[in-house]
């Protein structure tokens, strides 16, 4: 990579989330937990559930996955922030749930979320925002948090043909000041890797 003209690296600009890391408190617990049960009832009163299933979003290619993984360690989970005790996770996503785990009953699925509790997650951030990431398996996650892309990434997943080479850069300002995080140059070759 140290071939790589500065001239073709271009910049995806993504949030910094700042939060600090905390236990996560009794009362949001018992909140996700009644709004897992909200969700599991209104998907039970649904007249036909397995309409309420989104599909699944494409994944990126492996460079732009390359990029989308960095751009989020990067940020850190600036879009996890709104969250909060509910997830994101409704009717739809207990359908999808309930229909890949058929056996479990409604509190084996309600403990697989709490039991995935981040043991130390961002302050008042979504419950499952640890600081490795989400700490929610995939398929348990909200649609909406698989398919999301924050705008820089989502400008990145835009370009055609996109940049050759990119550096990451999470924060305000141009470079300066407290919080600026950057990458390391990630380049297209990593497409074959």
């Amino acid at each position: 990579m140290s071939n790589i003209p500065m001239s073709t690296i271009h910049e995806v600009r993504v949030p910094a989330q700042q939060a600090p890391l905390s236990e996560p408190e009794p009362g949001r617990i018992r909140a996700l937990k009644r709004h897992l049960i909200e969700s599991l009832r209104d998907l039970r009163e649904a007249r036909r559930p397995d309409r309420l299933i989104q599909p699944p979003s494409p994944e990126p290619d492996a460079y732009a996955a390359a990029v989308v993984r960095e751009g989020c360690t990067q940020c850190r989970g600036s879009c996890c922030l709104g969250g909060g005790t509910h997830a994101y996770l409704d009717e739809r996503t207990m359908a999808r749930v309930r229909r890949a785990l058929p056996d479990l009953d409604a509190g084996a699925i309600i403990r697989r979320y709490t039991d995935a509790i981040a043991p130390l997650g961002y302050a008042g951030s979504c419950l499952f925002h640890g600081p490795a990431g989400c700490t929610l398996p995939k398929p348990l996650r909200a649609e909406l948090c698989n398919a999301y892309y924050c705008n820089g990434l989502k400008d990145f997943m835009a370009m055609d043909p996109r940049p050759p080479a990119v550096v990451v850069v999470a924060g305000q300002g141009a470079g300066q000041g407290d919080g600026v995080r950057r990458s390391a140059v990630l380049a297209e070759l990593e497409r074959a890797g």
